[in-house]
């Protein structure tokens, strides 16, 4: 009985997970139109009558890529997670690579995100907090136990 209320909360979690990806873009989608628009929360658009228009397109490709990219990287974990529920594998071994990109992509991500400056000001800045560094750090060490976990268990279940 426990077992299987453990395997339901963690299909809810999956699906919480999706919706709060949903709205993740969402959210995003306005930053990004409010940056190109001035409008949309944001306090005013980019800047692209100074200098260093090229860095600041570059910037903000690099920036929209990778949003997409670790919003598209965390539903694809999700649904991993979905679709090993039914077969009751706890932990996916696809999604191993999963997480050591959705790593890289979260640190690119944030690391443009404490680049907004540039797009205002003439020239470079770099406002980077803790959370560019430790936030990705610590998901590259749970990816790592991740990926322990998960040969460990497809080691147990070869020698059944």
């Amino acid at each position: 009985m426990t077992k299987q209320k453990t395997w339901k909360g963690i299909r809810v979690c999956c699906y919480v997970s999706i919706v709060l990806c949903v709205a993740w873009a969402v959210m995003l989608a306005f930053v990004f139109i409010g940056l190109l628009t001035g409008k949309g929360g944001v306090d005013k658009a980019i800047d692209w009558s100074q200098e260093n228009t090229s860095a600041k397109a570059v910037l903000l490709v690099v920036d929209v890529l990778s949003a997409i990219a670790t919003i598209g990287l965390c539903v694809l974990a999700a649904l991993n997670f979905l679709i090993s529920s039914r077969e009751e594998i706890v932990f996916p071994q696809r999604n191993v690579k999963v997480f050591f990109w959705l790593v890289l992509s979260y640190f690119v991500h944030r690391l443009c995100w404490a680049m907004h400056p540039v797009y205002y000001d003439h020239g470079f800045s770099f406002t980077a907090g803790h959370s560019v560094f430790v936030i990705p750090f610590l998901l590259l060490f749970f990816a790592f136990m991740y990926k322990v976990a998960a040969d460990a268990v497809e080691e147990n279940n070869l020698t059944v």
